[in-house]
């Protein structure tokens, strides 16, 4: 069937991540959906700082396996409600701009 010949990891910033619907376009496809569901990595951020970490988690997990999607959802949510108000914008925009940072970087990594 083509496609990224990997599994995906998903970053879950606002909970909204549904196996559910997984399994419908697998089934839409012909795909097996307990195949589908176990090439998915799943984690749920709470803040900031932990969708950071997992980041982190992510690439170690891309250099022991096959993962041809990243998907962080969304990755700008957790940034709104850490950081209110004009005076955390610098701070959010360093912080935002760290966490982009290492995420072009695991781009650059696995795509070499």
């Amino acid at each position: 069937m083509g496609g990224g010949e990997g599994k995906c990891l998903y970053i879950d910033t606002e909970g909204t991540f549904r196996p559910e619907r997984l399994l419908a376009t697998s089934e839409r496809y012909g795909l097996n959906g307990s195949d589908v569901l176990d090439n998915v990595a799943y984690a749920r951020a709470y803040n900031s700082d932990h969708q950071s970490q997992l980041l982190i988690q992510a690439a170690a997990m891309m250099a022991e396996a096959r993962y041809a999607l990243l998907v962080v959802d969304s990755a700008m949510a957790l940034y709104r409600t850490d950081y209110a108000g004009r005076g955390e914008l610098a701070s959010r925009q360093m912080h935002l701009a760290r966490f982009l940072r290492m995420l072009l970087r695991l781009a650059d990594e696995v795509s070499t």
